[in-house]
């Protein structure tokens, strides 16, 4: 029996255009020259009037996406230091409960506009920055569970995303639980794992800890997915030293330690383990559609199932 491969994903909004007609070509270029078959979408205060439009671009297109609560929880956090599943304050707590709930509906609204399963897993974290309990995650994720049992359940999955541990050494940026705490929360909630390359980097500012939070994911079952996203010890025009500022490749951007060579370590070591891999990367400023789609595909061609060809778009083209 044939195994599907792993959902090519693309975090589209890190490498945006501007305009609304250059978004319309860049999603198309993404779907047409086979750069991708799903989306990391963010979520911030609900998908609102751009449901519809967003919901014209994937159908069709985008059959296997993610969305990721990430930017409207750092947002939260930023406003209360309480905010999060692992929070210790129970109104900080409860807030992100509701503001998960809120993301899940939105994927159900979305799909429902497709007509098709469009969205089927919601990557959430372990915040707050510094201050979240183990603990307090593990009685969310018993909450989240019963609730579903009462309502009968949704249509999507929950994968735990790791970003950068805190630890009073290393600034890092999120400064969430380690992943030493975050596996058996994991394992104890049924839910896997996914590793985004630049976060876990960012973590111990050293670029061989994602490869081994690979590896032992992957021998623990738990890995889920991989998004590549670089990052480096030196500022550039995405972002300062060992920012979470979503670095291309290192052949696109010197200041990244994310190479080809690295991004194939990491998938030779989650081979057969992961349901999608992706890349989120910012381009350069006013970059044109054609020099952004081709940024973003030097990343997915080095993915399971990638073609090598680039196609007159200066995208890749998928078998």
């Amino acid at each position: 029996m044939d195994i599907e491969p792993p959902a090519a994903l693309v975090g589209a909004y890190a490498a945006l255009p501007s305009l609304r007609a250059d978004q319309e070509r860049f999603y198309e270029g993404l779907a047409d020259g086979g750069v991708a078959d799903g989306l990391e979408i963010p979520f911030r205060d609900g998908l609102g009037d751009d449901a519809r439009w967003l919901a014209a671009r994937m159908r069709g297109r985008f059959t296997r996406s993610v969305i990721t609560l990430i930017p409207g929880t750092m947002a939260r956090v930023g406003a209360s230091g309480a905010f999060g599943l692992a929070s210790g304050d129970h109104d900080g707590r409860q807030a992100a409960l509701g503001f998960l709930r809120e993301a899940r509906i939105a994927a159900e609204e979305l799909n429902q506009l497709t007509g098709e399963q469009s969205v089927s897993v919601l990557h959430i974290h372990t915040a707050p920055s510094v201050t979240a309990v183990p603990e307090m995650f593990a009685r969310s994720l018993d909450e989240i569970a019963a609730g579903e049992s009462a309502t009968g359940g949704w249509s999507t999955r929950l994968v735990l995303e790791h970003c950068d541990a805190y630890t009073p050494d290393v600034p890092g940026e999120k400064r969430f639980l380690s992943l030493e705490d975050e596996i058996p929360l994991a394992r104890e909630g049924g839910i896997g794992v996914a590793v985004n390359w630049g976060r876990s980097a960012i973590e111990a500012q050293d670029p061989g800890r994602p490869l081994a939070q690979i590896t032992r994911l992957a021998s623990e079952g738990l890995l889920a997915g991989i998004m590549f996203s670089g990052a480096g010890p030196a500022a550039n025009e995405y972002g300062g030293p060992w920012a979470d500022a979503h670095l291309p490749l290192t052949e696109d951007e010197p200041a990244s330690l994310m190479d080809a060579d690295e991004v194939r370590r990491c998938l030779r070591a989650a081979e057969g383990a992961i349901s999608y891999a992706g890349a989120k990367i910012q381009v350069p400023g006013g970059a044109p559609v054609a020099e952004s789609l081709a940024m973003v595909g030097r990343v997915m061609r080095l993915l399971p199932g990638a073609s090598s060809a680039p196609d007159t778009a200066g995208a890749v083209v998928r078998p």
